[in-house]
């Protein structure tokens, strides 16, 4: 019986589908991050391989009759980061085909049941990305969380740290994120803050876990973790703006599904995205998963062959 399967790999979990060439879904299997910018090739090929292995065994499938693994990546955006996936790809040996998007790619075919339209992802790390009617494509932010990443867990994570300290010193409006990061890492002085924070171990989702003490806060009131919360609402607006103002002059609301646990989780932030837009999109929290997009995109280019 040949299948398929459908990979959602970011820099926290990684997600796989497999199903029928129809689409179909047998079922889930998750593990831990596959961003190889992140974990390294060598974990990245240990993922895929896990996936496939669990698929196997609970789904009743053998990998002599895979067809195809399309895959949505976050850090794959380069032509080099094509070549390094796919040769980490072939180094597992398997006899089928791949397909390589960015993980933004699959997230609106999950989102919006077509390749058209927006999605705004803001996680770990966030991006834009829309496909017009035309066909073209646009994108914004996702270049990583040096140079970009506005509004995502990891930028709300550091702003916490970074703010927080500051209030500590004195330097800002009195707020309780200190204490609160302190409690939530387990640390009671700054030394231990800072070994902590800058442990070889500390990754981007350690810093991104963070932003959830800021919610948490900005839920009590906190005036300095609530002012955080908007600057990032207002990263993210910035992101979908930009796509907006490229490739969609249209009448009419543009449909923008959101992924991410920081745009289903957070109200403070969807709300002041979907307010700053008024009636120029058409916001959508999607019941489907990213994955499925994944699953979407391989059955087309099964059938379009």
């Amino acid at each position: 019986m040949e299948w398929i399967l459908g990979i959602d790999g970011g820099g926290t979990k990684t997600t796989g589908c497999p199903g029928d060439l129809t689409g179909k879904v047998y079922g889930r299997v998750e593990r831990g991050a596959s961003n190889y910018h992140v974990v390294g090739v060598d974990r990245f090929k240990a993922v895929i391989e896990e996936i496939i292995t669990e698929a196997e065994g609970a789904f009743g499938l053998s990998r002599s009759e895979l067809r195809l693994i399309s895959l949505g990546l976050a850090g794959v955006d380069r032509p080099r980061d094509r070549e390094v996936i796919m040769a980490a790809l072939a180094d597992l040996g398997l006899g089928c085909q791949f397909i390589i998007n960015n993980d933004a790619q699959i997230a609106l075919a999950a989102g919006t049941g077509a390749v058209q339209g927006i999605v705004l992802i803001a996680g770990t790390g966030s991006i834009a990305y829309g496909v017009n009617a035309s066909g073209q494509s646009f994108r914004a932010g996702g270049w990583g969380h040096l140079i970009s990443d506005e509004g995502s867990g990891y930028d709300i994570g550091r702003q916490g740290l970074f703010r927080g300290i500051k209030a500590w010193e004195g330097r800002e409006r009195p707020s309780i994120l200190f204490e609160r990061i302190m409690a939530h890492l387990k640390v009671s002085n700054m030394d231990e803050l800072i070994s902590a924070v800058y442990s070889p171990t500390a990754s981007k989702a350690f810093i991104a876990s963070l932003a959830e003490v800021v919610t948490t806060a900005a839920r009590e009131g906190d005036p300095l973790a609530g002012e955080i919360l908007r600057d990032a609402a207002d990263g993210l607006a910035g992101l979908v703006e930009s796509v907006l103002a490229r490739g969609f002059s249209g009448n009419g609301p543009v449909p923008v599904c959101g992924y991410g646990s920081l745009l289903r989780n957070c109200e403070t932030i969807r709300k002041r995205i979907i307010n700053h837009f008024s009636q120029r999109i058409s916001f959508i929290l999607p019941d489907e998963e990213p994955v499925i997009g994944a699953l979407r995109i391989g059955v087309d280019f099964l059938k379009a062959e």
